[in-house]
């Protein structure tokens, strides 16, 4: 019988933030891909997403804001098993901080997965938008003439290397995204 990935530690995202649902929806993905816990390797950062360190029965790795990809690249440089799966799980926030690391990882296309949880702000800062904000969303903590467009995450990584990258919503099953 295949192993839970998450723990049973309460989720401890905010009412009605979608980082519980994405969190569960990694986890089902990983489950129906038939991984065990401990060929996972979870790669966060500070924020909002990085408090989901507990969640799973994996390997963790927690890593200063920004860096998560810059981490799980080195981790899977280093991995001799090509049976383990790494994932770094950023927010919007945390890969603009760290855009040079995700374009490193990128250029380098290695085998891991970066997940980036978009909720179009900093969260625990205070709700200021992040360079992955769409042009429509408006944050109170924007001025009023702010005008730079978003970053396009998926054309930077493609144009630095990366072989794949998609978006999606956090609905359904995406296992088939984390191959």
């Amino acid at each position: 019988m295949q192993e839970n990935v998450l723990t049973d530690v309460k989720m401890p995202f905010c009412p009605g933030c979608g980082h519980g649902i994405a969190t569960k929806n990694i986890a089902r993905s990983l489950e129906e891909m038939d991984l065990n816990p401990l060929d996972i390797i979870i790669v966060s950062d500070i924020g909002c997403c990085g408090i989901i360190d507990p969640l799973f029965a994996a390997h963790r790795i927690h890593g200063l804001h920004g860096r998560a990809s810059g981490l799980a690249l080195g981790v899977a440089l280093g991995l001799s098993d090509t049976g383990k799966k790494v994932i770094a799980i950023q927010g919007d926030g945390g890969v603009t901080i760290g855009l040079q690391h995700l374009l490193e990882a990128s250029r380098r296309n290695v085998d891991m997965t970066l997940i980036v949880l978009n909720n179009m702000v900093f969260g625990m800062t205070g709700g200021q938008m992040s360079g992955l904000s769409q042009e429509e969303f408006k944050s109170s903590k924007a001025p009023e003439e702010y005008d730079a467009p978003p970053y396009d995450i998926c054309q930077l990584a493609h144009q630095a290397g990366a072989a794949y990258c998609s978006r999606m919503t956090l609905q359904g099953n995406f296992s088939d995204k984390l191959t």
